[in-house]
């Protein structure tokens, strides 16, 4: 196991080298995020779900997986704002700390470490648990990352229209409803399509962690190993809420699968959307990504810990 995750992330260190060399840059590596996120990640979702045997259990399992993942999300929502009011973190940058604390790579490195490991059925699941964080993330999420505005911004029935235009028709969600349909439906692909989906979903995985090591190349640790802050919410990433989570979900009577997604899908180190969102908000995205940065470093030992005891108490 511990052969397959290093290898991942030996890719991952390709391309931070590969920053560091200057080799990518900022142009490269936004179009090199378009590409993963727009196409190749939808191709790779319609030809796993597509090929994928669904039956009425597997559909409800689905749809179960994905209101468990919701509930999840809003009780780490509580738990960190709490968290925050207690360990008395500074008002400016308790949003930013929170969101990254409860949204996780479940897409960027899920995706990947979940069929490595778990085949697809658990690629399934981990699907619907990225489904669940993108509703998460713009409705939530989008109104944490705008907690500290000075001025009231009043939600309006267009702006609250347009957010959820916005999760409807992300790529991935589009991918995800066309594949389940062609499972569920049981009319396939054809095999030229499927053929075509595989070699552009193939490259998904290693362009994901090229990416990812990328983005960390412009971080310095030791800077960031200064910030208890940053060790105490890349702490609550990868070690509080997976914990918090197995406790929710052990004793739950669903399939043991859900219950092993459920627990992995939080296991994964900071998302890197907080710091585009928090961008586009106007927000310093400086901390964000520290925490991007330093969660991902250390997950390199507490993933493949989180899939061993997954594997042998949950599945």
């Amino acid at each position: 196991m511990y052969a397959k995750y290093f290898v991942l992330f030996a890719i991952l260190f390709t391309g931070y080298f590969l920053r560091k060399i200057r080799f990518l840059d900022d142009a490269m590596n936004h179009g090199l995020n378009k590409f993963i996120v727009y196409f190749a990640y939808p191709c790779m979702i319609i030809h796993n779900l597509g090929t994928l045997e669904t039956n009425r259990r597997l559909a409800l399992n689905f749809l179960l997986m994905l209101v468990l993942t919701l509930i999840c999300f809003f009780i780490y929502g509580g738990v960190m704002y709490l968290y925050s009011k207690l360990r008395k973190i500074p008002k400016e940058i308790s949003h930013v700390v929170e969101f990254s604390s409860i949204c996780p790579n479940n897409g960027f490195m899920g995706f990947p470490i979940t069929l490595l490991f778990f085949g697809e059925e658990g690629l399934f699941f981990m699907l619907a648990h990225n489904a669940a964080m993108n509703f998460f993330f713009f409705s939530y999420g989008a109104k944490l990352i705008r907690r500290n505005k000075d001025e009231i911004r009043r939600r309006t029935p267009h702006a609250a229209v347009r957010s959820l235009l916005k999760v409807l028709f992300n790529p991935n969600i589009i991918a995800l409803v066309i594949g389940f349909l062609i499972s569920v439906l049981g009319v396939g692909i054809p095999d030229a399509a499927d053929e075509y989906l595989v070699y552009i979903g193939s490259v998904s995985t290693p362009m994901a962690m090229i990416f990812i090591g990328s983005t960390l190349a412009e971080c310095r640790l030791l800077e960031i190993l200064r910030q208890k802050v940053v060790i105490e919410a890349a702490f609550n990433k990868l070690v509080l809420l997976p914990l918090l989570t197995y406790g929710l979900v052990v004793f739950l009577p669903v399939d043991p699968m859900i219950k092993a997604m459920l627990v992995l899908g939080c296991c994964f180190p900071a998302a890197s959307m907080v710091s585009m969102l928090a961008e586009q908000e106007g927000e310093d995205r400086t901390m964000p990504s520290k925490i991007l940065f330093l969660s991902t470093l250390v997950s390199s030992a507490t993933i493949p810990l989180a899939i061993k005891l997954i594997q042998s108490f949950i599945i």
